[in-house]
Protein backbone atom coordinates (compact mmCIF):
# COMPACT_ATOMS: atom_id res chain seq x y z
CA UNK A 1 0.00 0.00 0.00
CA UNK A 2 1.28 3.87 -1.05
CA UNK A 3 2.80 5.91 2.09
CA UNK A 4 0.80 9.09 1.77
CA UNK A 5 3.05 11.94 1.46
CA UNK A 6 2.64 15.02 3.76
CA UNK A 7 2.44 18.17 2.38
CA UNK A 8 4.46 21.01 4.91
CA UNK A 9 3.76 24.60 5.11
CA UNK A 10 6.54 26.93 7.29
CA UNK A 11 6.32 29.46 10.12
CA UNK A 12 9.31 31.49 10.83
CA UNK A 13 10.28 34.08 13.48
CA UNK A 14 13.06 35.90 15.19
CA UNK A 15 12.10 38.78 17.96
CA UNK A 16 15.36 40.70 17.07
CA UNK A 17 16.77 41.25 13.84
CA UNK A 18 19.04 44.51 14.28
CA UNK A 19 20.96 43.74 10.87
CA UNK A 20 17.93 42.80 8.90
CA UNK A 21 19.41 39.72 7.83
CA UNK A 22 16.97 38.01 8.34
CA UNK A 23 19.83 35.07 9.44
CA UNK A 24 17.53 33.47 12.31
CA UNK A 25 14.73 32.48 10.01
CA UNK A 26 17.20 31.28 7.55
CA UNK A 27 18.88 28.72 10.04
CA UNK A 28 15.44 27.59 10.83
CA UNK A 29 14.52 26.91 7.18
CA UNK A 30 17.30 25.00 6.53
CA UNK A 31 16.57 22.81 9.92
CA UNK A 32 13.13 22.22 9.40
CA UNK A 33 13.79 21.33 5.32
CA UNK A 34 16.43 18.83 7.01
CA UNK A 35 13.63 17.20 9.50
CA UNK A 36 11.29 17.22 6.31
CA UNK A 37 13.41 15.16 4.59
CA UNK A 38 14.01 12.65 6.99
CA UNK A 39 10.02 12.49 7.45
CA UNK A 40 9.76 12.01 3.65
CA UNK A 41 7.61 14.99 3.24
CA UNK A 42 7.30 17.54 0.43
CA UNK A 43 7.78 21.57 1.28
CA UNK A 44 5.09 23.28 -0.01
CA UNK A 45 5.53 25.71 -2.91
CA UNK A 46 4.64 28.46 -1.40
CA UNK A 47 7.03 30.66 0.08
CA UNK A 48 6.88 30.72 4.22
CA UNK A 49 5.20 32.68 6.76
CA UNK A 50 7.77 34.96 7.95
CA UNK A 51 8.09 37.52 10.90
CA UNK A 52 11.33 39.06 11.17
CA UNK A 53 12.37 41.64 13.63
CA UNK A 54 8.50 40.65 15.37
CA UNK A 55 8.13 39.64 18.97
CA UNK A 56 5.23 37.21 20.31
CA UNK A 57 5.24 38.54 23.46
CA UNK A 58 2.19 40.67 24.54
CA UNK A 59 4.90 43.17 24.96
CA UNK A 60 4.82 43.38 21.87
CA UNK A 61 4.57 47.08 19.88
CA UNK A 62 4.38 45.98 16.16
CA UNK A 63 2.02 43.56 14.66
CA UNK A 64 3.16 40.20 12.88
CA UNK A 65 2.21 40.34 9.50
CA UNK A 66 2.12 36.70 8.34
CA UNK A 67 1.13 35.23 11.81
CA UNK A 68 -1.93 37.01 10.79
CA UNK A 69 -1.77 36.28 7.08
CA UNK A 70 -1.59 32.01 8.57
CA UNK A 71 -4.57 32.64 10.77
CA UNK A 72 -6.70 34.14 7.91
CA UNK A 73 -5.48 31.50 5.66
CA UNK A 74 -6.59 28.41 8.47
CA UNK A 75 -9.77 30.28 8.63
CA UNK A 76 -10.47 30.60 5.28
CA UNK A 77 -9.55 27.02 4.22
CA UNK A 78 -6.78 28.22 2.08
CA UNK A 79 -3.72 27.03 4.12
CA UNK A 80 -3.03 24.27 1.58
CA UNK A 81 -1.02 21.80 3.08
CA UNK A 82 -1.25 19.10 6.30
CA UNK A 83 1.43 20.03 8.71
CA UNK A 84 2.13 23.80 9.88
CA UNK A 85 6.20 23.32 11.01
CA UNK A 86 7.74 25.40 13.41
CA UNK A 87 11.25 24.98 14.51
CA UNK A 88 9.91 25.42 18.68
CA UNK A 89 7.27 25.93 20.42
CA UNK A 90 7.81 30.15 21.52
CA UNK A 91 8.25 30.90 17.55
CA UNK A 92 4.69 30.27 16.80
CA UNK A 93 3.58 32.58 20.04
CA UNK A 94 4.32 33.58 23.61
CA UNK A 95 0.79 34.12 24.07
CA UNK A 96 -1.61 31.26 25.72
CA UNK A 97 -4.66 32.76 23.75
CA UNK A 98 -2.93 32.70 20.44
CA UNK A 99 -2.22 29.13 20.64
CA UNK A 100 -5.66 28.13 21.44
CA UNK A 101 -6.91 29.79 18.59
CA UNK A 102 -3.88 28.56 16.24
CA UNK A 103 -4.25 25.15 17.91
CA UNK A 104 -8.27 25.01 17.44
CA UNK A 105 -7.69 26.01 13.79
CA UNK A 106 -5.95 23.66 13.12
CA UNK A 107 -7.80 21.09 14.78
CA UNK A 108 -11.06 22.00 12.33
CA UNK A 109 -8.68 22.11 9.08
CA UNK A 110 -7.24 18.86 10.57
CA UNK A 111 -3.83 19.79 10.34
CA UNK A 112 -1.03 18.74 12.69
CA UNK A 113 2.02 20.57 13.76
CA UNK A 114 5.24 19.90 13.82
CA UNK A 115 8.05 21.24 16.24
CA UNK A 116 11.37 20.46 14.82
CA UNK A 117 13.42 20.97 18.27
CA UNK A 118 10.99 18.02 20.02
CA UNK A 119 11.55 16.11 16.76
CA UNK A 120 7.25 14.72 16.76
CA UNK A 121 4.27 15.72 15.20
CA UNK A 122 1.25 17.10 17.38
CA UNK A 123 -2.30 15.97 16.27
CA UNK A 124 -4.47 19.24 18.02
CA UNK A 125 -7.42 16.41 17.66
CA UNK A 126 -5.15 14.15 20.21
CA UNK A 127 -5.71 15.14 23.88
CA UNK A 128 -2.41 14.23 24.92
CA UNK A 129 -1.02 16.47 22.09
CA UNK A 130 -3.31 19.48 22.72
CA UNK A 131 -2.50 19.54 26.65
CA UNK A 132 1.37 19.36 25.49
CA UNK A 133 1.12 21.97 23.14
CA UNK A 134 -1.05 23.96 25.90
CA UNK A 135 1.76 23.13 28.13
CA UNK A 136 4.30 24.50 25.99
CA UNK A 137 2.07 28.02 25.37
CA UNK A 138 1.99 28.59 28.94
CA UNK A 139 5.70 27.96 29.74
CA UNK A 140 6.81 30.48 26.75
CA UNK A 141 4.19 33.21 27.72
CA UNK A 142 6.13 32.27 31.46
CA UNK A 143 9.37 32.77 30.45
CA UNK A 144 8.44 36.11 28.28
CA UNK A 145 6.87 37.36 31.79
CA UNK A 146 10.08 37.01 33.72
CA UNK A 147 11.71 38.46 30.99
CA UNK A 148 9.95 41.74 30.73
CA UNK A 149 10.03 41.98 34.88
CA UNK A 150 13.78 41.77 34.46
CA UNK A 151 14.21 44.11 31.67
CA UNK A 152 12.27 46.58 33.68
CA UNK A 153 13.97 46.04 36.79
CA UNK A 154 17.50 46.17 34.86
CA UNK A 155 16.31 49.83 33.18
CA UNK A 156 15.36 51.15 37.04
CA UNK A 157 18.29 49.94 38.65
CA UNK A 158 20.47 51.74 35.64
CA UNK A 159 18.53 54.88 35.86
CA UNK A 160 18.85 54.66 39.63
CA UNK A 161 22.72 54.82 38.95
CA UNK A 162 22.76 57.59 36.44
CA UNK A 163 23.57 55.13 33.76
CA UNK A 164 22.68 55.78 30.17
CA UNK A 165 19.87 53.87 28.06
CA UNK A 166 19.21 53.99 24.91
CA UNK A 167 20.53 55.93 21.64
CA UNK A 168 23.39 58.83 22.40
CA UNK A 169 21.58 61.93 23.28
CA UNK A 170 22.33 64.72 21.07
CA UNK A 171 25.18 67.35 22.89
CA UNK A 172 27.46 64.31 23.83
CA UNK A 173 29.69 61.73 22.45
CA UNK A 174 30.45 58.21 24.26
CA UNK A 175 33.77 56.90 25.09
CA UNK A 176 34.10 52.86 24.59
CA UNK A 177 37.09 50.60 24.93
CA UNK A 178 38.51 49.56 21.65
CA UNK A 179 38.86 46.16 22.51
CA UNK A 180 36.02 45.37 24.97
CA UNK A 181 33.52 47.79 23.50
CA UNK A 182 32.86 48.62 27.00
CA UNK A 183 30.95 52.14 27.63
CA UNK A 184 34.55 53.83 29.89
CA UNK A 185 32.51 57.60 29.77
CA UNK A 186 30.23 60.16 28.64
CA UNK A 187 31.94 63.39 27.86
CA UNK A 188 30.65 66.51 26.28
CA UNK A 189 30.54 66.87 22.31
CA UNK A 190 32.80 69.66 20.96
CA UNK A 191 30.32 70.95 18.90
CA UNK A 192 26.31 70.12 20.09
CA UNK A 193 27.41 71.04 23.60
CA UNK A 194 27.51 74.22 22.65
CA UNK A 195 24.34 74.47 20.60
CA UNK A 196 22.50 73.24 23.27
CA UNK A 197 23.48 76.07 25.46
CA UNK A 198 23.14 78.70 23.36
CA UNK A 199 19.62 77.71 22.72
CA UNK A 200 19.01 77.24 26.56
CA UNK A 201 20.28 80.81 26.83
CA UNK A 202 18.84 82.50 24.28
CA UNK A 203 15.09 81.06 25.44
CA UNK A 204 16.40 82.53 28.95
CA UNK A 205 16.86 85.88 27.69
CA UNK A 206 13.65 85.66 25.61
CA UNK A 207 13.73 85.08 21.71
CA UNK A 208 11.05 82.67 20.44
CA UNK A 209 11.87 79.36 19.73
CA UNK A 210 11.16 79.85 16.28
CA UNK A 211 13.63 82.90 16.07
CA UNK A 212 16.45 80.07 17.73
CA UNK A 213 15.57 77.64 15.00
CA UNK A 214 15.53 80.13 12.27
CA UNK A 215 18.79 81.38 12.81
CA UNK A 216 20.35 77.50 13.64
CA UNK A 217 19.25 77.07 9.94
CA UNK A 218 20.83 79.54 8.44
CA UNK A 219 23.83 78.97 10.14
CA UNK A 220 23.95 75.48 8.51
CA UNK A 221 24.03 74.02 12.02
CA UNK A 222 22.63 69.94 11.48
CA UNK A 223 19.14 69.09 13.54
CA UNK A 224 19.47 66.48 16.82
CA UNK A 225 18.04 64.14 14.79
CA UNK A 226 18.84 63.89 11.21
CA UNK A 227 16.43 61.87 8.70
CA UNK A 228 17.83 58.27 7.57
CA UNK A 229 14.62 57.90 5.30
CA UNK A 230 15.56 59.16 1.42
CA UNK A 231 11.90 60.17 0.62
CA UNK A 232 11.25 61.92 3.82
CA UNK A 233 12.21 65.45 3.63
CA UNK A 234 14.60 66.99 6.40
CA UNK A 235 13.32 70.40 7.61
CA UNK A 236 16.03 70.97 9.89
CA UNK A 237 15.58 72.57 13.45
CA UNK A 238 11.85 73.47 14.27
CA UNK A 239 10.35 75.50 17.06
CA UNK A 240 9.29 72.21 18.73
CA UNK A 241 12.49 70.75 18.70
CA UNK A 242 13.83 73.01 20.58
CA UNK A 243 11.85 73.33 23.30
CA UNK A 244 11.44 69.63 23.33
CA UNK A 245 15.68 69.69 23.86
CA UNK A 246 15.29 71.93 26.66
CA UNK A 247 12.95 69.92 28.68
CA UNK A 248 15.50 67.15 28.86
CA UNK A 249 16.31 66.54 32.64
CA UNK A 250 19.27 65.13 31.12
CA UNK A 251 20.82 68.00 30.21
CA UNK A 252 21.19 69.40 33.86
CA UNK A 253 23.05 66.42 34.64
CA UNK A 254 19.51 64.34 35.92
CA UNK A 255 18.43 60.86 35.45
CA UNK A 256 14.81 60.79 34.11
CA UNK A 257 12.70 57.35 34.52
CA UNK A 258 8.90 57.01 33.48
CA UNK A 259 8.98 61.01 33.44
CA UNK A 260 10.40 61.45 36.88
CA UNK A 261 13.78 62.64 37.58
CA UNK A 262 15.25 59.80 39.56
CA UNK A 263 19.24 60.30 40.28
CA UNK A 264 22.18 62.71 39.18
CA UNK A 265 23.51 61.42 35.86
CA UNK A 266 26.45 59.94 34.90
CA UNK A 267 27.55 62.50 32.49
CA UNK A 268 27.89 66.02 32.55
CA UNK A 269 25.30 68.77 32.79
CA UNK A 270 25.53 70.99 30.05
CA UNK A 271 22.92 73.47 31.90
CA UNK A 272 23.23 73.96 35.45
CA UNK A 273 20.27 72.55 37.26
CA UNK A 274 18.71 75.35 38.96
CA UNK A 275 19.19 77.31 35.25
CA UNK A 276 17.10 74.50 34.22
CA UNK A 277 14.59 74.63 36.66
CA UNK A 278 14.11 78.47 35.48
CA UNK A 279 14.22 76.69 32.12
CA UNK A 280 10.77 75.18 32.43
CA UNK A 281 8.98 77.61 34.24
CA UNK A 282 9.70 80.51 31.36
CA UNK A 283 8.76 77.69 28.54
CA UNK A 284 5.70 76.25 30.33
CA UNK A 285 3.95 78.81 32.57
CA UNK A 286 1.58 77.25 34.82
CA UNK A 287 -1.60 78.88 32.61
CA UNK A 288 -0.23 78.31 29.54
CA UNK A 289 -0.01 75.14 27.06
CA UNK A 290 2.45 76.72 24.46
CA UNK A 291 4.86 78.86 24.00
CA UNK A 292 5.27 79.64 20.08
CA UNK A 293 3.19 82.76 19.06
CA UNK A 294 4.42 82.48 15.51
CA UNK A 295 1.82 80.87 13.76
CA UNK A 296 -0.99 83.40 15.35
CA UNK A 297 -2.34 86.60 13.35
CA UNK A 298 -3.74 88.30 16.14
CA UNK A 299 -2.82 89.77 18.82
CA UNK A 300 -5.48 88.38 21.41
CA UNK A 301 -6.41 85.63 19.63
CA UNK A 302 -6.82 82.26 22.16
CA UNK A 303 -5.24 84.56 24.93
CA UNK A 304 -8.96 86.88 25.21
CA UNK A 305 -11.63 84.63 27.45
CA UNK A 306 -15.51 84.92 27.23
CA UNK A 307 -16.45 86.47 30.55
CA UNK A 308 -19.32 84.02 30.42
CA UNK A 309 -17.61 80.51 29.52
CA UNK A 310 -14.35 81.23 30.09
CA UNK A 311 -13.78 79.95 26.76
CA UNK A 312 -10.75 81.16 24.40
CA UNK A 313 -12.02 83.55 21.65
CA UNK A 314 -11.26 83.97 18.05
CA UNK A 315 -11.72 86.64 15.28
CA UNK A 316 -14.34 86.03 13.48
CA UNK A 317 -16.60 88.21 11.10
CA UNK A 318 -20.01 90.55 12.05
CA UNK A 319 -22.27 92.57 10.23
CA UNK A 320 -22.16 95.95 10.19
CA UNK A 321 -25.40 97.60 10.08
CA UNK A 322 -28.26 96.65 8.38
CA UNK A 323 -29.00 95.50 4.80
CA UNK A 324 -28.94 98.03 2.04
CA UNK A 325 -30.81 97.81 -1.28
CA UNK A 326 -29.06 98.90 -4.68
CA UNK A 327 -30.71 101.27 -6.97
CA UNK A 328 -32.45 98.39 -9.01
CA UNK A 329 -33.79 97.13 -5.16
CA UNK A 330 -31.27 94.60 -5.14
CA UNK A 331 -29.42 93.96 -1.99
CA UNK A 332 -26.29 94.97 -1.56
CA UNK A 333 -23.31 92.78 -0.26
CA UNK A 334 -22.87 93.70 3.36
CA UNK A 335 -20.33 95.14 5.31
CA UNK A 336 -18.30 93.57 7.98
CA UNK A 337 -15.46 93.86 10.35
CA UNK A 338 -13.58 92.13 12.54
CA UNK A 339 -14.49 90.95 15.90
CA UNK A 340 -13.11 88.98 18.91
CA UNK A 341 -15.54 86.15 19.07
CA UNK A 342 -16.20 83.24 22.31
CA UNK A 343 -15.78 80.37 20.41
CA UNK A 344 -17.89 78.61 23.16
CA UNK A 345 -19.25 75.06 22.25
CA UNK A 346 -21.61 75.17 19.09
CA UNK A 347 -25.35 74.02 20.11
CA UNK A 348 -24.50 73.58 23.73
CA UNK A 349 -25.81 76.16 26.16
CA UNK A 350 -23.79 78.15 28.35
CA UNK A 351 -23.87 78.56 32.40
CA UNK A 352 -26.50 80.94 31.87
CA UNK A 353 -28.45 78.77 29.74
CA UNK A 354 -27.94 80.63 25.99
CA UNK A 355 -26.38 78.65 23.50
CA UNK A 356 -24.43 79.69 20.85
CA UNK A 357 -21.82 82.33 21.44
CA UNK A 358 -22.00 84.28 24.76
CA UNK A 359 -19.72 87.48 24.05
CA UNK A 360 -18.46 89.33 20.50
CA UNK A 361 -16.10 92.64 20.44
CA UNK A 362 -14.97 94.61 17.93
CA UNK A 363 -11.46 94.02 16.63
CA UNK A 364 -9.83 96.83 16.89
CA UNK A 365 -12.04 98.14 20.26
CA UNK A 366 -10.50 95.16 22.04
CA UNK A 367 -6.65 95.06 21.49
CA UNK A 368 -6.82 98.89 22.12
CA UNK A 369 -8.04 98.42 25.53
CA UNK A 370 -6.06 95.52 26.68
CA UNK A 371 -2.89 97.42 24.86
CA UNK A 372 -3.56 100.60 27.03
CA UNK A 373 -4.43 98.46 29.91
CA UNK A 374 -0.97 96.29 29.74
CA UNK A 375 0.49 99.55 29.64
CA UNK A 376 -0.61 101.10 32.69
CA UNK A 377 0.27 98.11 34.35
CA UNK A 378 3.83 97.69 32.94
CA UNK A 379 4.51 101.70 33.83
CA UNK A 380 3.39 101.30 37.73
CA UNK A 381 6.57 102.38 39.45
CA UNK A 382 5.92 98.88 41.84
CA UNK A 383 5.60 96.83 39.08
CA UNK A 384 9.19 95.19 39.68
CA UNK A 385 8.27 94.97 43.16
CA UNK A 386 5.73 92.91 42.91
CA UNK A 387 7.29 90.31 40.46
CA UNK A 388 9.29 89.68 43.86
CA UNK A 389 6.34 88.87 45.72
CA UNK A 390 5.35 86.60 43.08
CA UNK A 391 8.46 84.59 43.06
CA UNK A 392 8.52 84.34 47.24
CA UNK A 393 5.28 82.79 47.22
CA UNK A 394 6.20 80.73 43.99
CA UNK A 395 9.68 79.43 46.07
CA UNK A 396 7.62 78.49 48.94
CA UNK A 397 5.41 75.94 46.50
CA UNK A 398 7.92 75.06 45.18
CA UNK A 399 9.56 73.76 48.05
CA UNK A 400 6.45 72.09 49.13
CA UNK A 401 6.58 70.41 46.12
CA UNK A 402 9.81 69.18 46.62
CA UNK A 403 8.80 68.00 50.37
CA UNK A 404 6.04 65.74 48.53
CA UNK A 405 7.91 64.30 46.05
CA UNK A 406 11.27 63.51 48.50
CA UNK A 407 7.96 61.83 50.60
CA UNK A 408 7.04 59.53 48.09
CA UNK A 409 10.31 58.46 46.84
CA UNK A 410 11.01 57.72 50.52
CA UNK A 411 8.27 55.80 50.70
CA UNK A 412 8.95 53.75 47.55
CA UNK A 413 12.58 53.35 48.81
CA UNK A 414 11.39 51.36 51.84
CA UNK A 415 8.91 49.57 49.93
CA UNK A 416 11.64 48.63 48.21
CA UNK A 417 13.84 47.34 51.03
CA UNK A 418 10.89 45.32 52.48
CA UNK A 419 10.30 43.42 48.82
CA UNK A 420 13.53 42.58 48.42
CA UNK A 421 13.48 40.75 52.05
CA UNK A 422 10.29 39.33 51.39
CA UNK A 423 11.01 38.10 47.59
CA UNK A 424 8.08 39.86 46.93
CA UNK A 425 8.57 42.04 43.81
CA UNK A 426 4.65 42.16 43.08
CA UNK A 427 4.46 44.24 46.05
CA UNK A 428 6.89 46.31 44.56
CA UNK A 429 5.26 46.72 41.01
CA UNK A 430 2.06 47.46 42.73
CA UNK A 431 3.24 50.38 44.51
CA UNK A 432 4.85 51.76 42.15
CA UNK A 433 2.40 51.49 39.72
CA UNK A 434 0.26 53.83 42.87
CA UNK A 435 3.09 56.49 43.28
CA UNK A 436 4.50 57.18 40.43
CA UNK A 437 1.41 58.93 39.24
CA UNK A 438 1.63 61.35 42.12
CA UNK A 439 5.65 61.77 41.98
CA UNK A 440 4.65 62.65 38.29
CA UNK A 441 1.86 64.93 38.73
CA UNK A 442 3.60 66.77 41.25
CA UNK A 443 6.87 66.98 39.39
CA UNK A 444 4.78 68.62 36.60
CA UNK A 445 3.39 71.20 38.90
CA UNK A 446 6.92 71.93 39.63
CA UNK A 447 8.12 72.66 36.29
CA UNK A 448 5.42 74.96 35.73
CA UNK A 449 5.47 77.17 38.21
CA UNK A 450 5.44 80.38 36.90
CA UNK A 451 8.14 82.80 36.72
CA UNK A 452 8.19 86.26 35.18
CA UNK A 453 9.19 86.18 31.71
CA UNK A 454 12.08 87.34 31.19
CA UNK A 455 11.64 89.07 27.53
CA UNK A 456 9.28 91.32 29.90
CA UNK A 457 11.51 91.79 32.28
CA UNK A 458 13.77 93.25 30.02
CA UNK A 459 11.53 95.51 28.14
CA UNK A 460 10.17 97.08 31.48
CA UNK A 461 14.33 97.65 32.63
CA UNK A 462 14.47 98.96 29.32
CA UNK A 463 11.97 101.81 29.58
CA UNK A 464 9.57 103.55 27.08
CA UNK A 465 7.28 100.80 26.70
CA UNK A 466 4.74 102.38 24.44
CA UNK A 467 7.72 103.73 21.84
CA UNK A 468 9.47 99.89 21.96
CA UNK A 469 6.18 98.37 21.83
CA UNK A 470 5.01 99.26 17.70
CA UNK A 471 8.61 97.94 16.93
CA UNK A 472 8.08 94.57 18.69
CA UNK A 473 6.54 91.12 16.40
CA UNK A 474 3.31 90.19 16.65
CA UNK A 475 4.67 87.28 18.49
CA UNK A 476 6.87 89.27 21.01
CA UNK A 477 3.55 91.10 21.46
CA UNK A 478 1.51 88.08 22.33
CA UNK A 479 3.71 86.79 24.61
CA UNK A 480 3.91 89.95 26.60
CA UNK A 481 0.37 89.65 27.11
CA UNK A 482 0.04 85.86 27.78
CA UNK A 483 2.98 86.94 30.87
CA UNK A 484 1.45 89.50 32.34
CA UNK A 485 -2.54 89.65 31.75
CA UNK A 486 -5.46 86.83 31.01
CA UNK A 487 -8.51 89.55 29.87
CA UNK A 488 -11.61 88.69 29.91
CA UNK A 489 -14.54 89.74 27.68
CA UNK A 490 -18.02 90.53 28.90
CA UNK A 491 -21.72 91.43 27.76
CA UNK A 492 -22.44 94.95 26.76
CA UNK A 493 -23.95 96.60 29.98
CA UNK A 494 -27.50 97.94 29.85
CA UNK A 495 -25.95 101.75 29.41
CA UNK A 496 -23.91 100.88 27.00
CA UNK A 497 -26.69 99.18 24.08
CA UNK A 498 -26.65 101.15 21.04
CA UNK A 499 -23.36 103.36 21.73
CA UNK A 500 -20.26 103.17 19.82
CA UNK A 501 -16.64 103.88 21.13
CA UNK A 502 -14.58 102.11 23.50
CA UNK A 503 -16.08 99.82 26.53
CA UNK A 504 -13.36 99.67 29.06
CA UNK A 505 -16.29 98.63 31.50
CA UNK A 506 -16.54 95.29 29.62
CA UNK A 507 -12.87 94.30 29.59
CA UNK A 508 -11.08 92.37 32.92
CA UNK A 509 -7.64 92.42 33.07
CA UNK A 510 -7.15 89.63 35.01
CA UNK A 511 -3.82 90.30 35.86
CA UNK A 512 -1.32 87.06 36.60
Amino acid sequence: MAVLTLTVREYLRVSKDPRGTGKSPDQQHVENVTSFERQGWALHPSAPYRDTDRSASRYAKRQREDFGRLISDLEENAFGADVLAIWESSRGSRRVGEWVDLIDLCKQREVRIWVTTHGRLYDPANARDRRTLLEDAVDAEYESDKTSERIRRNVRAAAEAGRPHGKNLYGYQRVYDDKTRELLRIDEHPEQAAVVREAARRVLSGETFYAIAKDFNLRGIPPRRPTRVEHRKNHGWTPPAIKQMLTMPAYAGKRQHRGTIVSDALWPALIDYSTWEKLQSVMSPQDRKRTNDWPAKHLLSGIALCGVCGAPMRVGKQNAGSKKLGSDGTPLPREVYGAYVCSGVPGRPGPDGKRGFHVAMRQEHLEEIVTELLFARLERPDFLATIGDQGDAATAARDALLAEISGYQAYLDNVREEAAALLRFDILLDQEARIEPKIKAAQTKLEKLSEMDPFVLALVSAGAIRMEWHSLKLAEKRRTVRAVMAPRVNRIGKGWRGRKGLNFDRVEPGWR
